[in-house]
């Protein structure tokens, strides 16, 4: 085997623990001498925050989620364990978000820190396929995805929400939300079926049947419903269950980017045409 580069010999593999132990360095430690910590400033206007429910503390939520820390003398120290992909996921999503309830104005103090932070948090998770996306005001971690990332830009913000939903890390497994967010894409596409046929007369006669028949718009699990009742589907694994969900999801991200895309090949054939006419 040949020598490795300078380059080759930075790449390694994400250690969870040591990546968090990074970031909470920067969220503990003060910057300058005089100047609070982040820990210290998410404390101190976690009284504003909306979303503190019935926490009377930052520190109380670490607590719950178990990324606590304390003190080695004069240094803080963080004593949480990550021992998953979730928990350290569960960890950047805190913090991102908890850095956000400090005014914009007091942020400024710890600019260096928190570019820092976006910049550990940014890469460990795009090495993990995720990244953190912004819904309405809140920050979220969801698995990357070309499809997702080009349909929400084309959609009602409502329903790209609920798209962005689908791939956030905590969906995984949870068959009925799924099957909620299944139910309200296809409504939508319901209202287009007629240009969908016209686009791909296949595509839209399989994603229908797969709506009808994996008991998303209709019960296919109740036996006494003959109409309805899917033997095939009842008897799948949650797992493949999931796997098919999956599939209804991609292939309606498809159907969007065709939509669009008829859309835009309509423009420029009205552009064609309005050229041909001025040339006569």
């Amino acid at each position: 085997m040949g020598r490795k580069n300078y380059f080759e010999k930075l790449e390694r593999e994400i250690n969870l623990q040591r990546e968090y132990e990074k970031i909470e360095s920067l969220v503990l430690q003060s910057e300058a001498f005089g100047i609070p910590s982040i820990e210290n400033d998410i404390e101190r206007y976690f009284i504003n925050w909306k979303y503190k429910a019935n926490y009377l503390s930052f520190y109380e939520i670490r607590e719950q989620l178990g990324f606590t820390h304390g003190f080695d003398g004069v240094v803080a120290v963080s004593y949480g364990s990550i021992d998953s992909i979730n928990d350290f996921f569960d960890y950047c999503e805190m913090i991102v978000n908890m850095i956000y309830i400090i005014p914009e104005g007091k942020r400024l103090s710890h600019v260096d820190n928190i570019n820092k932070i976006k910049r550990l948090v940014n890469y460990d998770l795009n090495s993990l396929n995720h990244e953190i996306r912004k819904i309405d005001d809140k920050y979220l971690i969801i698995q990357k995805d070309a499809a997702v990332s080009e349909v929400v830009d084309i959609v009602e913000d409502s329903l790209a929400k609920i798209i962005l939903e689908y791939n956030h890390y905590l969906l995984k497994g949870d068959l009925e939300r799924k099957k909620a967010i299944l139910l309200k894409i296809a409504h939508v596409l319901e209202s287009k079926k007629q240009e969908i046929k016209k686009i791909n007369y296949q595509l839209h006669s399989d994603y229908s049947y797969l709506i009808n028949n994996f008991n998303i718009r209709h019960n296919n699990c109740d036996i006494s419903n003959t109409k309805n009742y899917n033997e095939k589907f009842v008897k799948m694994s949650d797992q493949e269950k999931e796997e098919w969900y999956d599939e209804i999801y991609q292939m309606g991200l498809l159907i969007f980017l065709l939509l669009e895309n008829k859309e835009k090949s309509t423009k420029i054939v009205n552009i064609k045409d309005i050229q041909r006419n001025a040339k006569k």
